[in-house]
């Protein structure tokens, strides 16, 4: 009952604290954020979207050890020249290019040209990584036991990124 009281008190005061961001000496954005304590119930009622990941991912949520989520934001400004770009119907001019705008669920691009030299463009990339770690059971035919390994699997919700490394440590 005390350990259950002492993990509710726990989870209150996660709740309640923010999240804190930080940079890095070399200018790397951090988030910090203390861990979260629930039970597989708990976390079936309050994470639905990390449950169908997990059932995406044909992961059993009883055999979970960790799970993180994280959402990332790239933001940079490109400037570069703009060649003539004329638009042209039956050899007559109809009009210059002036701004680009093309926008989807991860990525927004915006352009637009002030002297007809110079170009100007934001692009705005959004993105969502799900980390799960697992137990995988040993098997011997139907049959399941014990642990033969930790895994961790990595999820990128923007098509347009590719997942280049992952690396999970744990400390006993």
């Amino acid at each position: 009952m005390k350990q259950e009281r002492n993990r509710f008190a726990d989870n209150q005061r996660v709740l309640m604290d923010k999240v804190h961001y930080y940079n890095t000496e070399n200018n790397l954005s951090v988030a910090s954020v203390e861990r979260l304590t629930l039970k597989v119930q708990e976390l079936k009622d309050t994470k639905k979207d990390l449950v169908d990941v997990c059932d995406d991912l044909r992961i059993k949520v009883k055999r979970l050890q960790s799970a993180s989520i994280t959402v990332s934001e790239i933001k940079f400004d490109v400037k570069t020249i703009l060649k003539d770009s004329i638009i042209t119907r039956d050899s007559m001019v109809l009009d210059t290019l002036r701004c680009l705008a093309y926008e989807d669920l991860w990525l927004k691009f915006e352009g637009c040209t002030s002297d007809n030299i110079n170009f100007d463009v934001q692009i705005e990339c959004t993105d969502t990584i799900v980390q799960v770690v697992h137990r995988v059971p040993r098997k011997f035919w139907f049959i399941k036991w014990g642990t033969k390994a930790i895994r961790q699997e990595v999820i990128s919700k923007n098509p347009h990124s590719k997942i280049t490394y992952s690396e999970y440590i744990e400390l006993k």
